[in-house]
């Protein structure tokens, strides 16, 4: 069993169709049909999208399929303050950037009030 047959056995598994997995990661919708080995970039990507899932299983097809003790490692290493904040300066940034938006469009809008107004006049 090549590297792709892996992949399918293990979307198959997560309940993930191919389709959905080659929209998700920008891999062209025959990826999975034309080989049993893929390039490192494309087993880089899918390893990187699906941290649970073994690189040793994926590559050589030895090992479990999953890792054991990912879940909980990831999860401890998590800074949620950091991402709370980094959140609210995304949020605060998309708000003053709507405030600029509001006001071009408004002024958008008076001007395109104002030139049929000056063309009528004129004719």
């Amino acid at each position: 069993m090549g590297t792709t047959e892996r992949v399918v056995q293990f979307i198959e598994y997560k309940g993930i169709t191919k389709y959905k997995l080659c929209k998700d990661l920008g891999f062209s919708n025959k990826f999975l049909d034309n080989s049993s080995n893929m390039g490192t970039d494309k087993a880089c990507k899918i390893l990187h999208y699906f941290p649970e899932l073994s690189a040793e299983w994926l590559l050589t097809g030895n090992g479990e399929m999953l890792k054991q003790e990912v879940a909980k490692s990831e999860v401890d290493n998590i800074d949620y303050k950091e991402k709370y904040y980094k959140a609210l300066e995304d949020k605060e940034g998309l708000y003053e950037e709507n405030r600029e938006l509001y006001k071009e469009i408004k002024a958008l809008r008076e001007q395109l009030a104002i030139r049929p107004k000056a063309k009528q006049q004129s004719a």
